[in-house]
């Protein structure tokens, strides 16, 4: 019987009584079981991707808070500046993204991990998504909210089960700004927001900017989830 294959889920660091604590959504770890992967949480300690990755055939770069400026040169507006990642976090998703595109490691990134990619190499990110309509999250705060996606021809995800009823899981105060030198963007959603980037270099990494983990049994979502676990595989094989 074949093992299913081992996939890393990127975590963030959350400060209580003092500590430091690793946090990841038990609804990620729940989607990669239920679709026939072993997830395998990464703490987020730079410099050790190279080992962590050596242990495992994709990757999963989780959602979370708002990207530091910092990464990409931005500059907060203080008026809607929001908890952001540990920076220990960025630092190492970044170096790991690079590390896992030059090796042929799967890469899924999902909404903050959608934008993670653009930032590692090279893009940047609108600090704060003017979303008076509360298309991409609720006024009232980070509640997800459900939307239309409209692909262009050649996005990976074309070939999956998507019709033009088809709505995702959204809840994201940052989004992809100006797209890294080599990536594209394949798909888009209400006030074009950007929502798939892919490169033809990496071929092997995706960004899609909503939350496939919180609608598990749509068909969307377990395409995506097929995907990933059929790219690991074929990693494990060669």
């Amino acid at each position: 019987m074949e093992k299913p294959p081992l996939i890393g889920v990127t975590s963030d660091w959350n400060s209580e009584n003092g500590a430091l604590y690793a946090r990841v959504d038990r609804r990620v770890i729940g989607w990669l079981k239920d679709e026939g992967m072993t997830p395998v949480v990464f703490p987020s300690f730079p410099g050790a991707e190279e080992e962590l990755l050596t242990a495992v055939s994709g990757l999963l770069i989780s959602g979370g808070r708002d990207i530091d400026p910092y990464f990409y040169s931005g500059v907060p507006e203080k008026e809607f500046e929001e908890e952001y990642c540990h920076r220990d976090r960025t630092s190492f998703e970044i170096a790991l993204l690079w590390r896992a595109a030059r090796l042929g490691v799967p890469v899924l990134g999902i909404c903050l991990g959608c934008q993670v990619i653009n930032v590692a190499f090279g893009g940047d990110l609108i600090p704060h998504l003017h979303d008076p309509k509360g298309r991409h999250r609720r006024r009232n705060g980070r509640k997800a909210v459900n939307h239309r996606l409209h692909s262009y021809e050649g996005s990976f995800i074309e070939e999956m089960e998507l019709t033009g009823d088809t709505r995702v899981s959204s809840s994201h105060h940052q989004a992809v700004g100006r797209v890294a030198p080599g990536w594209k963007v394949t798909a888009f959603g209400p006030d074009e927001v950007v929502e798939v980037i892919e490169s033809e270099e990496y071929r092997l990494v995706k960004g899609i900017q909503w939350h496939p983990e919180r609608t598990p049994n749509s068909p969307l979502s377990k395409d995506l989830a097929s995907w990933l676990k059929d790219k690991a595989l074929a990693l494990k094989l060669s």
